[in-house]
């Protein structure tokens, strides 16, 4: 990753590395490498993660790959909850892979465990929350369209779809 880059970080957005390089501050190891972060969509959010850590950060989805989710959205399963007490656990292991089709599944899940109660619980909706933040905010990204717009997008692609679908 340089700087000038786009890249997702964890579950929390869109960020532009600014930099690599050490940190001048007291609390980390002056030795390691860091990129910093500046988010896209708050000027006063910054990350600073180390180099080596590929885990929390990846580059984000091309506009292809982007489409090509949107049509595979219907096909993606629903999380298999074994246990209700380790559901957050099972949300947390989803998410934390940084995946948009992951995040789709704990999505689909939370809808439909919404549908199935009535209604959501606070802990399903704090991660409802946080995951349609980041994937509609990469989709955006990647789609060239404000993260407010994604959901729009998505029905009419899902129209679009039914139409050429009936036509053949």
């Amino acid at each position: 990753m340089n700087p000038g880059e786009v890249v997702v970080y964890k579950c929390k957005g869109m960020y532009k590395v600014e930099d690599v390089g050490t940190l001048n501050f007291g609390f980390v190891d002056r030795r390691k490498k860091y990129y910093t972060l500046q988010s896209m969509e708050d000027s006063r959010e910054r990350a600073y993660v180390p180099t080596e850590d590929k885990e929390n950060i990846r580059k984000p989805v091309s506009r292809d790959e982007a489409i090509e989710l949107i049509h595979e959205l219907d096909e993606i399963e629903v999380l298999w909850i074994q246990n209700e007490k380790l559901r957050e656990r099972e949300y947390k292991d989803c998410i934390s892979g940084y995946s948009p089709k992951d995040w789709v599944r704990v999505l689909k899940t939370l809808h439909k465990r919404t549908i199935s109660r009535g209604s959501i619980t606070s802990m399903d909706k704090k991660y409802q929350q946080m995951i349609e933040h980041a994937l509609y905010s990469e989709l955006g990204y990647a789609l060239g369209i404000p993260q407010n717009k994604v959901e729009h997008f998505i029905q009419e692609e899902k129209v679009c779809m039914r139409d050429e679908a009936e036509t053949e």
